[in-house]
């Protein structure tokens, strides 16, 4: 009833002024970067001779400097390895710490669930780790790199992991994703023949994005260049996300559009703010109606006092990012949906 009731305050207008002031901000905000980004670029194209740039240097395999799976992924046990209720793949969103999901993950390790925390490129320790190379630079250089295709091929393969354990202990598996993480672990479901989740937990999946969003389309073309995000930075892996990153998320958006089927159909639960500045709970509600998707179930939150400076909707993830009231909320909702 509480839930309808926020639903139609949100319609009738009560909350569209908060609604749009959030868009008008992040509108304003994505104006004034690209700008100055097409501004640089331009600036920086000038001249009256500009040396030819090397290629980009394509790192060599090397195991004890490249990437591995070690470092983009990480088990958390459940505390009673005796008796285990399931196994859950855990994917962060985009430039979000993925040690931040660790909220999430107690919740499920608590629960009597394993869990494998995936870290993307460019995220955690998910980087080319290189002697004499600061930390933080290295992450956001390969950061840099990131494409559709490879953080799909590290999310199929921390699936297959996952699908392992699960099949191993026989109990079932599950998804859990924020935001970027919630759309590649769709995407990876509609599109792998291979794959299945018995259910899913997402936290406002980025299916459908407001379309201010888009603008950071027009950057495209610059792979390297990095944005401001809009996060608290306490929660950022990076000071910033390049346009690799944005480019990747889009791709996945318009794969994820081309494959969109009934397998999607599998009991989930999508916690969203109306507000949220940056996924369209009205697009959501459109597709899930489109599609038939009736296993699938919202679960509106309204934020209280938070411990984060920056008050963002779109940040739903913990304690500290909604408040005491709607966390001990969600904790008891998601259990219940993992295990009924």
């Amino acid at each position: 009833m509480r839930e309808v009731e926020k639903l139609t305050e949100y319609l009738t207008g009560k909350r569209s002024r908060s609604v749009f002031k959030g868009k008008l901000c992040v509108f304003m905000s994505w104006g004034l970067i690209l700008f100055a980004s097409m501004f640089n670029a331009h600036c920086s194209s000038g001249g009256q001779s500009k040396p030819k740039s090397p290629d980009p240097v394509t790192p060599v395999y090397d195991p004890r400097t490249s990437p591995t799976e070690d470092t983009a992924m990480g088990w958390f046990n459940a505390e009673t390895p005796d008796n285990i209720n399931g196994v859950a793949l855990v994917i962060h969103g985009l430039n979000l710490r993925p040690s931040k999901m660790e909220s999430i993950i107690k919740l499920l390790t608590n629960s009597g669930i394993d869990v494998l925390n995936l870290s993307l490129r460019g995220h955690g320790q998910n980087y080319f780790h290189e002697k004499d190379v600061d930390t933080r630079e290295a992450r956001m250089e390969a950061f840099k790199t990131v494409s559709y295709k490879l953080w799909m091929d590290e999310a199929h393969r921390a699936y297959v992991h996952a699908r392992t354990r699960s099949e191993e202990k026989k109990v079932p598996l599950f998804l859990v994703g924020f935001s970027m993480g919630g759309l590649m672990g769709a995407d990876l479901l509609v599109s792998h023949e291979d794959v299945r989740f018995d259910r899913m937990v997402l936290f406002a999946p980025a299916l459908d994005i407001h379309g201010i969003n888009y603008l950071a389309k027009l950057l495209s073309p610059f792979p390297g260049l990095v944005l401001p995000s809009f996060t608290s930075t306490s929660y950022l892996a990076n000071n910033g996300t390049p346009m690799a990153a944005y480019n990747a998320l889009f791709e996945t958006l318009r794969h994820f559009n081309q494959h969109v089927c009934a397998k999607l159909n599998v009991p989930t639960i999508i916690f969203i703010d109306p507000e949220d500045e940056l996924v369209s709970y009205r697009k959501l509600k459109r597709r899930v109606e489109k599609e038939s998707l009736d296993q699938w179930q919202f679960r509106l939150l309204e934020k209280g006092k938070t411990g984060v400076q920056e008050k963002m909707h779109h940040l739903i993830i913990d304690e500290p990012s909604v408040g005491t009231d709607t966390w001990n909320q969600i904790k008891s909702i998601m259990i219940e949906h993992l295990l009924p």
